[in-house]
């Protein structure tokens, strides 16, 4: 009876999301990523998330809240918590609902702030979560999921810079 509930759950709870699409793969204009680091902006004092190309040079900066870089820092440097945080409990919800996360994709850049979606996997089926870049980070590090950015970020995060545009989350 338990794993009947269950069944219907997930599909439920991911079409209620915020912001959420049926998807089925990753777009052709993405490039696989990794976290270089995280660290401390000297000038805004902020956060930071290095994001940097596999296969080449890239790297993408995208400033994040506190919580969010102790999140990703600490998966990163393996330290577990003694309760768990909201992205542990994320990743315990997807797990325990028999899904996956398929990947990560940071989509976009608008007005300084960073856009990015978690596609999950249940039952053969694909659903493509909104969320914030550091949430999905954080999450996609403990799925142990690829990290995607979209091609034309590199660019446009360059342009945002040159332009004085803050980019946040």
């Amino acid at each position: 009876m338990g794993r009947i509930r269950l069944l219907w759950l997930f599909p439920a709870l991911a079409l209620i999301a915020a912001g959420c699409e049926r998807g089925d793969g990753a777009a052709s204009s993405t490039v696989e990523v990794r976290v270089q680091t995280v660290a401390v902006d000297e000038r805004s004092q902020s956060h930071v998330v290095i994001l940097e190309e596999r296969e080449g040079p890239r790297r993408l900066p995208i400033w994040i809240g506190g919580a969010e870089a102790s999140s990703i820092a600490s998966e990163l440097q393996a330290i577990e918590s003694p309760r768990p945080n909201t992205h542990d409990l994320a990743k315990r919800l997807i797990d325990g609902l028999e899904g996956s996360v398929a990947r990560v994709v940071v989509t976009d850049l608008a007005r300084g702030v960073y856009y990015a979606r978690i596609v999950l996997l249940h039952g053969g089926h694909s659903v493509e979560i909104d969320s914030r870049p550091s949430d999905a980070i954080a999450i996609a590090l403990r799925a142990r999921a690829p990290l995607f950015v979209d091609e034309g970020l590199f660019e446009k995060a360059l342009e945002a810079s040159m332009g004085g545009e803050g980019s946040q989350i």
